[in-house]
């Protein structure tokens, strides 16, 4: 278990020192504190303590409002800054760590595997549809090459693979209860995959990061398994407890 938390850990490191090279280039201090916020809010989910979740995220709330008393003498760009940072703390710090949470449920590790696997499935049923037969645009202004019949054969993708997870490694989840994860799964994979286009598009950044040769960085990979993997664990720990 260590081992994949460690891995985890390695995971959002990369990833909120991809968010903030993007978000805030030009200020090394803040991309730094930013990052070290990060992986402290990352470390308080990874402990799996309520108490250390909220104490990790009040200590950044304050910590980015004390900032503001330090730039008085530019207040509209520190609060622009803050927001920034604030929402890279919440989205990789925060959303990420919480596949570590997921793993740790009773049947976890089918929980992380039909997660995956369903938001891999509305990847490739989107790409493959709106490739065949993508005609109406879905979001031009953020991604122009997503279409709506993208996104519905991303809904049965997801739904196909989901259906398929149960039928192999998931035999107790009911058929109607895996159709419908693997819905809610596609499309909250699809809003990720947006919201980190649109990310990128206000930074003014084609990807991510370099790390992954051919496919942009970790954020790139993550975009549409962030949303999932955070529903996932609330739906497996409280909606079916």
């Amino acid at each position: 278990m260590w081992l994949f938390n460690g891995f985890i850990g390695a995971v959002v490191a990369l990833g909120l020192y991809e968010y903030f090279g993007m978000a805030l280039p030009e200020h090394p201090a803040e991309r730094t504190a930013g990052v070290t916020l990060g992986l402290g809010v990352a470390g308080g989910v990874l402990l799996g303590s309520p108490q250390a979740w909220s104490a990790t995220l009040a200590f950044s709330v304050i910590a980015g409002f004390t900032f503001l008393l330090v730039h008085q003498a530019d207040l509209t760009g520190a609060v622009n800054r803050l927001g920034v940072t604030l929402l890279g703390v919440l989205y990789l710090g925060f959303f990420a760590p919480h596949v570590v949470l997921l793993r740790a449920e009773p049947d976890g590790w089918r929980w992380v595997l039909i997660t995956i696997f369903a938001a891999m499935g509305s990847d490739t049923g989107g790409y493959f549809t709106g490739r065949a037969a993508g005609r109406h645009p879905l979001a031009p202004a953020i991604s122009p090459s997503k279409t709506v019949e993208g996104a519905l054969g991303g809904v049965a993708g997801a739904v196909l693979v989901a259906w398929l997870c149960r039928a192999v490694f998931f035999p107790r989840l009911g058929l109607e209860e895996a159709v419908l994860l693997g819905g809610v799964i596609s499309l909250l994979a699809q809003v990720g995959d947006l919201c980190e286009s649109a990310l990128k598009r206000a930074f003014g950044a084609k990807d991510s990061g370099w790390i992954i040769p051919g496919h942009g960085g970790i954020l790139d990979r993550l975009d549409s398994l962030l949303f999932p993997v955070v529903f996932a664990y609330y739906y497996a720990a409280f909606a079916r407890a």
